[in-house]
């Protein structure tokens, strides 16, 4: 990696890469070992359900204002603040005792991860040569993906060998650690719109409306009605923050720019299918792993680290491939190859052979690091230097509100084929129908953003 990174920025490189990890990683891996959770702090299966939803409307409802804040104040600063807000309430949550508490820290923790998340893409955006920029920008993408590959197989094997709460500690000395790199290795700053006011009307409004969002995805399954409506106003609040933005004369984001750069539209769209097709096919395989195939969590957690290897082991190449040739030709190769993997896995049966499991993870694999990488990369030089904050904030709240589109797509299937009856072995074939239909409606849409690259891609 050193021969591809300008001196000085390692350790930049490092911090946000670590931090960019965690982030997904606290989302992926704590839904992965909510039983011990819920039932050490005697929580309702309700309350399970909300801890991964306040977690993620707290990365949903501040990514966007978090990157107009790194504008305004620097994007060090935001990181910094952002990285001890994750760390001390990543420490709280080891020591709750009541449900509630919970909740409110973990609504607190997705504050902290969308402020360093927003901020670190800005950073390496702003500190990259242009020639470089889709190797740094590469190594990001690739460390989030790596952490929603990588949580539930880690926080299985940390809850089940230490306690859950060890999960929460480990990630707090995470921080520690991203917080004296940023603090005493990183010098590095940048301010694109010192002095210019925040649209706190704007940040109110994009706040509901995440927060719609994101209830009414977690609750499809026991409020259908309640979820419709909340979905419903997050219809409607985004039209009317659309037309706040589109009046302000310094919004947190410049709606124009995407009615304008086709480039940046079209790029933030197929960001947008491909986290809404990934963050799925993880559940979908540690189920089929454990009640389709009876291997154990240990066991089904190995399989499921093979897709992030072969993403670590790509990555470079990808990054190599996009100084050689067009990224926008490689990020389309990338998102073909992710719509290949999703169908391979759609017609995965109890008796098929673990090599078609394993190829469809290396499909999926290849395909993220070569689309990730460039696209990443694209989206934030198509934005201009002026817009480089409010872009990576975008960024992080397509990818989070693409996560909540998966859930409730999941959701709403699963309801369908399993009724009230819970995924087990049980009920393996149901839960296969639901696998299967979800899984061919992603890999259509991941083909269908190939033409959405390529029309990017023309002059």
């Amino acid at each position: 990696m050193s021969s591809s990174i300008e001196k000085g920025h390692g350790w930049l490189l490092i911090a946000v890469c670590t931090s960019l990890f965690c982030m997904p990683f606290m989302m992926a891996g704590v839904n992965a070992v909510l039983p011990p959770i819920g039932e050490s702090l005697n929580a309702s299966v309700r309350e399970l359900g909300l801890m991964g939803a306040f977690y993620a409307m707290g990365l949903a409802v501040f990514q966007l204002a978090s990157g107009s804040l790194g504008d305004i104040w620097g994007y060090r600063r935001i990181f910094i603040l952002g990285t001890i807000i994750f760390g001390i309430s990543g420490a709280l949550l080891g020591f709750v005792t009541s449900v509630e508490f919970f909740l409110g820290l973990r609504l607190v923790q997705g504050m902290g991860g969308a402020m360093f998340n927003a901020c670190g893409l800005a950073l390496l955006a702003s500190a990259a040569p242009a020639e470089k920029r889709p190797i740094y920008l590469g190594y990001s993408g690739a460390a989030v993906y790596a952490g929603i590959a990588c949580g539930p197989p880690v926080a299985g094997f940390v809850a089940g060998w230490l306690g859950w709460r060890w999960l929460f500690w480990g990630n707090a000395l995470t921080s520690v650690g991203v917080l004296l790199l940023m603090k005493y290795f990183v010098k590095l700053d940048w301010r694109t719109a010192k002095g210019r006011p925040f649209d706190w009307t704007g940040c109110f409004i994009y706040g509901l409306a995440m927060t719609a969002l994101t209830f009414g995805s977690s609750e499809l399954a026991g409020y259908p009605v309640m979820a419709g409506c909340l979905l419903g106003a997050f219809v409607v609040l985004m039209v009317i923050f659309c037309i706040k933005e589109l009046r302000s004369e310094f919004p947190i984001l410049d709606v124009r720019m995407l009615a304008r750069n086709r480039v940046f539209a079209l790029s933030s769209l197929a960001a947008f299918i491909n986290y809404s097709s990934f963050f799925g096919i993880l559940f979908f395989f540690s189920l089929y792993l454990q009640f389709g195939l009876g291997m154990t969590v240990q066991q089904a957690g190995m399989f499921l680290a093979l897709q992030s290897v072969v993403q670590a082991l790509t990555t470079p190449v990808a990054a190599r491939l996009c100084l050689r040739f067009n990224p926008g030709h490689v990020s389309a190769v990338g998102v073909g190859l992710c719509g290949l993997g999703l169908l391979v896995s759609a017609f995965l049966e109890v008796d098929s052979p673990i090599g078609v499991l394993l190829a469809a993870q290396g499909l999926l694999g290849v395909g993220i690091s070569l689309f990730a990488l460039p696209n990443t990369t694209i989206i934030l030089e198509s934005a201009g230097p002026e817009h480089v904050g409010q872009a990576s904030g975008l960024t992080g709240a397509v990818r989070t509100a693409g996560q909540l589109v998966n859930m409730a797509v999941i959701t709403l299937t699963l309801g369908f084929f399993l009724g009230d009856r819970p995924a087990g072995p049980d009920t393996v074939d149901a839960f296969m129908k639901s696998m299967h239909l979800d899984l061919i409606v992603f890999g259509v849409l991941n083909l269908l953003a190939v033409g959405c690259v390529l029309a990017r891609n023309r002059n």
